[in-house]
């Protein structure tokens, strides 16, 4: 700094002005050090006759030192107007810079304000506006009531290790619900659910979602941020027993609770462009899981009705039939079912295959043996069935049931069903059109035949359904005790609105051999009521 001088000098602590002490000392006091650093008497003589060379150097030093100051300031008023004025003001301080060639170990040199003014350099070389710090977040809650900038740095506080480690939020673990049918499902474009993994969660940088893995309607997309190391794996359903998509399991279940056809409902979902299970996974899901879940859930409902029964007491009256998995006589699967007509229940279910009985026709009376079986060994009685026309279901019932007190009785729709086919084949002959006419009117009086007789009497019913044959012939007086004559009032003008069939005639004749048939005549008495 201009110093050739050969007697040794040291600055006084006060000397420069500084704006860390409130009281600044005079610039041009400058004595010398006559007890620290063992100067003797000959030191201080020198000092004392170069004190105004020395006076003239430094004012002039100073001088430029302010010059230079006030130019910086202009220009970076903008920049640090924000910032504390101490950094700016410890770069101008001279203690920082004047050294003595001589490396005297006098002169007083403080390690903090060289420390002091490094930082200020880095400010010194700014150009542009600095930008704020990124808006704390929620989460961090200590950055609360911080200011937009960062604060000075003090090199006496030592550097924590908890702001260098930046903490990342914990993934957050989706609660799943105990149904997982309960919340509602939608469908969503590859595209636009990629799209929601473009931006990083923790410091909104650009990043980009891959699909990691997939299986059936199952997907997991990997989201990595290479700017902040961030990263996550998200599903996009939860995951049951053995890594099993809830989904692709509800998915199967939907199929085969509903009956649809599990090839046809798959071609239409690829069709569609859904991703979906594949036809082994939702037999090997039907094998597993849904088939299992039916028998014990059909179960526990059966136990319930059984006990129901038991408190309302009496014979069940029961209503039976079969139905097989084809129609003919190559059906290789038959279920026969048993519902409790007082409470409209069904009661026992039995399935039955062809090849555990002669044949496919006799899958129906091994499906009512099997039931009838179960309900005795449940300490229930049975007071009546009701059943189709079948002979081998009939015979077996009057051996097996009629002799206990089991009264069987056949439902009107499958002899309704077996007269109205007679009566079309029978009205498309010559001469027997009109019987076209009278069809509707005589599914009818079969009908009335069983609702007009609530006690269930076989000869007054088969006397109501003889009538019929008299009736179409304008013939309403019948001579019998059961049902001597119509029950109608006298039918004239409007009332009627058929023609009477001709006694005699080849209509009137057909129609009597299709009503007065034995085993049909038979089967009447044993309507239901």
């Amino acid at each position: 700094m201009g110093f050739r001088c050969v007697d040794r000098v040291r600055l006084i602590s006060d000397v420069v002005p500084s704006v860390h002490s409130s009281e600044s000392s005079s610039p041009s006091k400058l004595t010398t050090d006559s007890g620290a650093g063992g100067s003797d008497g000959a030191s201080a003589s020198a000092s004392s006759r170069n004190s105004v060379h020395r006076k003239l150097e430094l004012g002039r030093i100073l001088a430029e030192n302010a010059a230079f100051n006030e130019e910086t300031e202009v220009e970076d008023a903008d920049h640090l107007s924000t910032l504390d004025a101490r950094p700016l003001v410890l770069h101008t301080g001279s203690q920082c810079n004047i050294r003595c060639p001589q490396h005297s170990s006098a002169v007083q040199v403080k390690p903090v304000m060289v420390s002091v003014g490094t930082q200020t350099e880095r400010f010194e070389h700014q150009t542009s506006t600095p930008l704020p710090s990124p808006v704390p977040s929620e989460d961090d809650s200590s950055c609360n009531g911080m200011d937009q900038y960062d604060a000075s740095w003090n090199p006496d506080e030592e550097m924590s290790s908890e702001d260098s480690e930046e903490e990342y939020p914990a993934e957050p673990t989706p609660e799943s619900p105990n149904d997982h049918n309960v919340p509602d499902k939608f469908i969503v474009c590859r595209s636009h659910l990629l799209s929601l993994f473009t931006i990083c969660p923790v410091c909104n940088g650009e990043t980009k979602g891959q699909i990691d893995y997939q299986e059936g309607t199952y997907i997991k997309i990997k989201q990595v941020c290479t700017a902040c190391g961030y990263h996550r794996l998200w599903q996009n359903q939860d995951m049951l027993h053995r890594n099993m998509p809830a989904c692709n399991l509800l998915l199967s279940g939907a199929i085969h609770f509903s009956g649809c056809m599990v090839t046809q409902t798959i071609r239409m979902l690829k069709l569609f462009g859904l991703q979906c299970i594949s036809t082994s996974t939702y037999f090997r899901h039907q094998r597993l899981y849904t088939i299992p879940t039916i028998v014990k859930a059909w179960q526990h409902e059966q136990k319930e009705v059984i006990s129901e029964l038991k408190t309302i007491g009496g014979g069940l009256i029961l209503s039976g039939d079969c139905r097989s998995d084809s129609p003919g006589h190559c059906a290789k699967f038959g279920s026969y079912s048993l519902i409790e007509d007082r409470i409209n229940k069904v009661l026992d279910l039995q399935l039955v295959q062809s090849s555990e009985v002669p044949s496919s026709s006799w899958c129906e009376i091994e499906g009512l043996k099997r039931s009838v079986r179960f309900l005795k060994d449940q300490d229930l009685q049975l007071s009546a069935i009701i059943t189709d026309r079948n002979r081998q279901v009939a015979k077996w019932v009057r051996e097996e049931l009629c002799p206990e007190g089991t009264r069987h009785f056949f439902d009107i729709w499958h002899i309704g069903k077996s007269v109205q086919k007679a009566l079309d084949a029978t009205a498309k002959e010559r001469g027997c059109e009109d019987l076209k006419l009278w069809r509707p009117a005589i599914i009818n009086h079969l009908y009335w035949t069983a609702a007009s007789t609530p006690n269930g009497d076989p000869n007054v019913m088969e006397a109501k359904w003889c009538s019929m044959v008299n009736h179409v012939q304008d013939i309403h007086e019948h001579g019998g005790t059961a049902f001597p004559h119509c029950a109608h009032p006298p039918l004239e003008g409007e009332a009627r609105e058929k023609e009477w069939l001709e006694p005699g005639s080849t209509a009137a004749i057909k129609l009597e051999g299709i009503a007065m048939r034995g085993a049909l005549v038979k089967d009447i008495r044993q309507l239901l009521p």
